[in-house]
């Protein structure tokens, strides 16, 4: 038992531990099919699967890309951390480009401009069996100088969370309120101290509840 309240003490020790400050540039923003600007660092939960071709299921992001203050003509690339992927691949087509991959890892499409002040950024995820798949995304503004033209940083602008879900629900979302958060490691040593055995405290599936299992859910928040 000592053993638990000291995991959940570290867990929420890291979480508090201070970011490195960083300017974010807001010239550029995420928004959602409704046009409803998101605020940076946002976590959004797709977890409708729709038919995209012949045996082929998507769930798509929905999100978009908008000018709020830049001349049209302003550079961009985006930024994208895929943290989980159980299955399948993830598409990112931004801002003239089409990447995807199906392992985790840290990539970047290439740079251009908006095609209107509201771009789509066409991120789906394409599974090919229940599970989820975890992106974050980052904006960050460049500029092209020279010749040959060299690529150079700018700006960083907004991040964004996506998560995909499909079948069983979001890996370490014990409480089933759609996101991963510090209240799920309460649900879950509540469960461990009432004795209850919820199988949505089983978040490491290996068929018991414990310390474990708070472990992995305290990772999932740092990642």
């Amino acid at each position: 038992m000592k053993r638990i309240f000291t995991a959940l003490i570290l867990g929420m020790a890291l979480l508090a531990l201070p970011m490195r400050a960083q300017d974010i540039d807001q010239s550029f923003v995420f928004v959602d099919k409704e046009g409803t600007i998101l605020e940076n660092g946002a976590t959004v939960v797709r977890n409708v699967v729709e038919p995209y071709d012949e045996g082929i299921e998507v769930i798509y992001s929905e999100i978009s890309v908008k000018n709020v203050s830049a001349p049209a003509t302003e550079l961009i690339k985006m930024h994208y951390s895929i943290q989980q992927i159980d299955n399948g691949s993830y598409q990112i087509c931004f801002p003239t480009s089409c990447n995807t991959q199906t392992e985790v890892g840290d990539y970047t499409t290439s740079s251009g401009s908006l095609m209107g002040d509201i771009q789509d950024i066409q991120s789906e995820w394409f599974p090919t069996a229940d599970g989820t798949c975890i992106v974050k995304l980052q904006i960050e503004l460049v500029t092209k100088s020279g010749f040959p033209p060299q690529e150079s940083h700018k700006a960083w602008g907004p991040t964004l969370n996506l998560q995909f879900v499909k079948g069983g629900g979001l890996v370490g979302d014990v409480n089933g309120d759609g996101e991963v958060n510090i209240a799920d490691v309460n649900s879950l040593i509540n469960i461990i101290l009432s004795g209850d055995n919820d199988p949505a405290g089983d978040v490491d599936q290996d068929g018991e509840i414990g310390i474990g299992d708070v472990n992995r859910v305290i990772a999932i928040i740092l990642s």
